[in-house]
């Protein structure tokens, strides 16, 4: 298996960094890196001043130099007050250009996203889990580690490059083996650690497996009351920990045996100067601090060289986030790509009605066909009721005229999408204001307080702002409202933009008959072209025209004056 160097994903690498270097936060990034460079010069200045003044204060001692020792001494408390603030604001900046990068990119990973409806198509990438985690966390991993591991190595070449010379000034045959020692020993903590890339991949899929099932528990709490299902619900969450406690065993065993190398292996190191110094000032040859300098030296030098071994456990995860963004990354382009092949795929052009010219929808895949060659036109003002059984193919005419979907063949002519909206099956309707969520996706475009309130009268919520806490205060509507309320409150939504063209999928099934003929009533009074997909024996009086679908592919068109509804399986 590739150890973690000849592994890291070198090409991913590149496409996540290199776009923050070049964009438009690139002069400010680069000034904070210079920044951080310079501290990092003066710090490893400093240091060397520091090594020998260590070996003079030792030196110092050793002769009883009472002047030397008080100089020194003094020398080595203004040295600690120097590089106080370099070594500070050097790792205050490392963090403020991890936090900028982050933020840059988040927002990069956040556009891709939320373009060409690349969020619902990566539902049906099973290569791509967890896409919450990779826009955050990974994201922040990512970036802290990619500062953090550069700036590591641009350290560890200075102070190897630096004390080199005082350590070879010192003893060649130390500097010698001081390279030699570093250089296996990171050969074989690489052999010892080469399952941690997969194991820190693994691990974070689990984890945020483990999260995910979690917050499906509390999203679904009242759902699982109900079932009583709790037991489930607690066995499929010891599934997922069993799961996540399982790859981290696996990865202290990995640990485990590093770490049985690397315990002796660097205790060691506080020992071979002196082995080898030492005959060497027991001749004479050398002073007692000198010693100090070699063995402060040595450290140095040996910490550098082994940055493998220190920093191998945040390689191996940071190849793991490499390859979670990467992948991610690979598969939002390619979501705003044409995947159908040549011919199979659906023809959209904008136009003043919403026209299927024998069109075939089949499903993403190409696997099924779900309605062949469909033709059928809802002109301005009129309306169409799409019926049939389940599976025929109903909500997937509406997702095509969405854009969402789009395999198959022939043309759609639909309105461009400013004059279009939706009114799904499950009410959506997420955490925020009663304002926001009537005036939801054009929240920048509400009207005045008045305006709304006569809304939410005319849907049968006349206290609802009263029960919230005004229009102003944010509200898990999910908790608060019933399946009715929250249609109701969509349907308000709806009012409120007034579209041309309204598209209903099943809807209104929680409505009582009343408050769904009001609101049929209304739209066709505002003279709204409407496209409804449902079952429900009172919806063909709402409408113009009624395609049946039959769930082999094949359909009919009937006048609503003379549809009889009927019951489907």
């Amino acid at each position: 298996m590739k150890n973690a160097l000849t592994s890291l994903p070198w090409k991913r690498l590149y496409r996540i960094g290199k776009p923050f270097w070049v964009s438009e936060k690139r002069t400010s990034a680069i000034l904070h890196l210079v920044a951080v460079l310079g501290l990092l010069s003066a710090n490893a200045w400093v240091m060397v001043y520091m090594n020998s003044t260590a070996g003079h204060f030792m030196t110092a001692i050793e002769q009883r130099n009472d002047a030397d020792f008080r100089h020194y001494l003094m020398m080595s408390a203004l040295l600690i007050l120097a590089v106080t603030p370099l070594q500070v604001f050097y790792g205050y900046l490392r963090t403020r250009l991890a936090l900028m990068w982050r933020t840059w990119l988040s927002s990069s990973l956040f556009a891709g996203y939320f373009a060409n409806n690349a969020y619902y198509k990566l539902l049906r990438n099973k290569d791509v889990d967890n896409p919450d985690q990779r826009m955050t966390q990974d994201v922040d991993s990512f970036c802290n580690s990619s500062v953090g591991l550069f700036i590591s190595i641009l350290d560890s070449v200075v102070n190897v490059t630096m004390m080199f010379g005082v350590l070879w000034a010192i003893s060649p045959m130390l500097t010698g083996g001081v390279i030699a020692y570093s250089i296996i020993g990171s050969l074989i903590v690489v052999w010892i650690g080469r399952a941690l890339v997969r194991l820190q991949f693994q691990q974070s899929k689990t984890e945020a497996d483990l999260r995910f099932g979690l917050a499906e528990v509390r999203r679904e709490a009242e759902a699982i009351a109900f079932y009583r299902g709790e037991e489930i619900a607690r066995t499929q969450s010891n599934g997922r920990l069993g799961k996540v406690i399982a790859t981290l065993l696996e990865v202290a065993g990995v640990y485990r045996n590093i770490q049985l190398f690397t315990t002796p292996y660097n205790m060691l190191v506080g020992l071979i100067p002196a082995a080898i110094m030492a005959p060497i000032y027991f001749q004479h040859e050398i002073s007692f601090g000198t010693i100090t300098m070699a063995t402060m030296a040595f450290g140095a030098i040996f910490n550098g060289a082994t940055l493998l071994i220190g920093q191998f456990g945040g390689i191996t995860n940071y190849t793991a986030v490499i390859n979670r963004l990467g992948s991610f990354i690979e598969s939002l382009d390619a979501a705003g790509v044409e995947q159908l092949p040549p011919g199979k795929y659906i023809e959209v052009h904008d136009g003043e009605t919403i026209t299927f010219d024998r069109a075939t929808v089949m499903t993403p895949d190409l696997a099924k066909l779900l309605v062949n060659e469909l033709t059928v036109s809802v002109p301005p003002g009129q309306s169409l009721l799409v019926t049939g059984p389940d599976g025929a193919g109903k909500t997937a005419l509406l997702r095509v005229i969405a854009g969402m979907w789009n395999a198959g063949s022939g043309r759609l002519i639909r309105p461009p999408s400013e004059h279009l909206m939706f009114l799904t099956q499950n009410p959506y309707l997420p955490p925020t204001t009663l304002r926001e969520a009537i005036c939801y996706p054009g929240i920048d475009l509400c009207p005045d307080d008045e305006r709304l309130m006569q809304v939410l009268r005319m849907v049968n919520l006349n206290d609802l702002a009263q029960r919230s806490g005004g229009l102003d205060t944010v509200q898990n509507w999910h908790d608060m409202l019933s399946l009715s309320e929250q249609q109701r409150l969509c349907i308000a939504r709806i009012i409120q933009h007034n579209p041309k063209y309204v598209v209903i999928d099943e809807a209104t099934s929680a409505l009582e008959p009343e408050a769904e003929h009001l609101f049929y009533t209304l739209l066709r009074t505002l003279g709204t072209t409407i496209v409804s997909a449902g079952n429900g024996v009172a919806l063909p009086k709402y409408h113009t025209q009624i395609l049946e679908l039959a769930g082999d592919g094949s359909w009919r068109t009937y006048p609503a004056s003379t549809y009889k509804p009927r019951e489907f399986k």
